[in-house]
């Protein structure tokens, strides 16, 4: 019998983001705990999204430019406070057109932003379902 030859174990990926439980701040009549929600909403996204090593320029490729600026994304929140997958980047706003960057870069920062939002959760809800498009800004440090 042949010896079997064995695969190497994957590589580890970044580890699962846990969210904590946000409250859904669009839905809160009162200014103040509305706008203490929307604060904590966005204070999870701003401390969980890096900007991913996968945009910067490789040695291969030093002279390549680095993608910086917004993603404008989609997300769909289930009445169980979770967030339908995928979510959907539905724009870039970037400091120079998507044609000046390697779309490996512009690849990467689209999973960054899906991998943040995507661990999002909320409250739960009788309304059927809330759609959100949430600006994500990435700019390299």
């Amino acid at each position: 019998m042949l010896p079997q030859r064995r695969e190497p174990p994957p590589a580890p990926g970044p580890a699962k983001l846990v969210s904590p439980v946000l409250p859904r701040f669009w839905h809160e009549p009162d200014p103040e705990r509305q706008s203490a929600g929307r604060n904590k909403f966005f204070d999870f996204v701003s401390a969980q999204a890096k900007f991913p090593e996968a945009a910067r320029p490789t040695a291969a490729q030093p002279n390549a430019l680095l993608p910086t600026g917004r993603l404008l994304v989609s997300i769909q929140v289930r009445p169980d406070g979770s967030v339908r997958q995928p979510p959907r980047v539905t724009k870039r706003e970037l400091a120079q057109p998507e044609s000046a960057y390697l779309p490996t870069a512009l690849h990467a920062l689209d999973a960054e932003a899906q991998r943040v939002l995507g661990a999002l959760r909320f409250v739960r809800s009788k309304a059927a379902q809330d759609s959100l498009l949430v600006p994500i800004r990435f700019i390299a440090e």
